[in-house]
């Protein structure tokens, strides 16, 4: 049986084909095909891109795929649903299903599907389940309660250095630090007007925290104790809900967490406690997009075959 995987983003769309002994066949990553980035009849055609060439890597054909699992960005309520539906169901494939790409990111890091996965990547959201349900938390805005995402985080960073230089704050390193890196924090401005991406600047202004923090600046590590907070009241909001047995597997998934110094890391396995076992997967959530394939086709996921497929995906993203 062939299954595919789909992690559908705004910037990019990773794709994995795989057989049912959890031999990878092929990878691709493309163009992004979130339609509220790049709008309908370009995510179709996106998607159609990543994967034709997926299919070509492995000499397959879409009649050759089994069950096909998308997790989408942006696939949040109802009437977004039905539009992911009506552009997946354009391409062609036999059998398919999708869910947030969020849910793929929990799945992706257990073989069982349990624990609590909270992401921190361009933006954050947080799914965690018990083994009998599934419980989400944020993956919306700022404006609705989101706080976390490396976005967010650099612009308490910058908010920092600024507030700092006028005098309304404790003064830090990060002043120096953060100028000497992308120059005069005020020139961030223009982008609130002009718009613009601001990817790259994000990525030198947390990299700076971290260092920082790690050299010990106060507000440096404060912002981190914010992080640590926001962790741990989503992992209780959880905890409300969700009836686990300890261990608990708390996965950090994104972009932030897995370039993260340890300090950080260590910081939240203190402040959620001994009956958490917190894992940052080297792996993609793509993989949790494949397991909801075979499982969708009757495959019972066990832990072997988990480890053998992640283990083959390393292999072959690092070759």
């Amino acid at each position: 049986m062939i299954f595919l995987g789909c992690d559908v983003g705004g910037t990019k769309t990773l794709a994995v084909l795989s057989d049912e002994e959890g031999n990878i066949l092929a990878v691709h990553r493309g163009r992004g095909a979130n339609y509220q980035v790049v709008g309908k009849e370009n995510a179709l055609k996106n998607l159609k891109d990543v994967i034709n060439s997926v299919l070509e890597r492995s000499k397959k054909t879409l009649e050759d795929v089994d069950f096909a699992f998308f997790g989408y960005a942006g696939a949040d309520f109802e009437y977004e649903m039905k539009i992911v539906r009506e552009i997946l169901g354009e391409i062609g494939l036999k059998r398919f299903d999708f869910d947030n790409d969020g849910r793929i990111a929990l799945r992706s890091g257990s073989f069982d599907d349990t624990g609590i996965m909270v992401s921190c990547g361009t933006g954050s959201i947080s799914y965690a389940s018990d083994g009998k349900r599934v419980n989400r938390i944020g993956g919306l805005s700022f404006s609705l309660g989101e706080r976390l995402g490396s976005h967010y985080i650099a612009s308490l960073v910058t908010s920092a250095v600024v507030r700092a230089k006028d005098g309304r704050d404790d003064w830090t390193v990060l002043v120096d630090e953060i100028e000497k890196e992308i120059g005069p924090v005020e020139t961030l401005l223009r982008y609130d007007y002009e718009g613009g991406d601001t990817g790259e600047i994000v990525r030198k202004v947390n990299q700076v925290l971290f260092r920082c923090a790690e050299n010990g600046d106060t507000v440096s590590l404060r912002i981190f104790n914010e992080i640590v907070i926001e962790v741990k009241k989503i992992v209780d909001a959880h905890r409300k809900i969700l009836n686990f047995t300890p261990p608990i597997r708390l996965i950090l998934e994104g972009s932030f967490f897995k370039n993260a110094p340890s300090l950080l890391i260590k910081m939240i396995e203190s402040a959620v406690g001994k009956e958490y076992e917190v894992t940052i997967p080297e792996h993609d959530p793509v993989i949790g997009a494949v397991l909801f394939a075979m499982e969708r086709s009757g495959i019972e996921v066990t832990e072997k075959l988990y480890n053998r497929l992640v283990k083959n995906y390393l292999k072959e993203v690092k070759r």
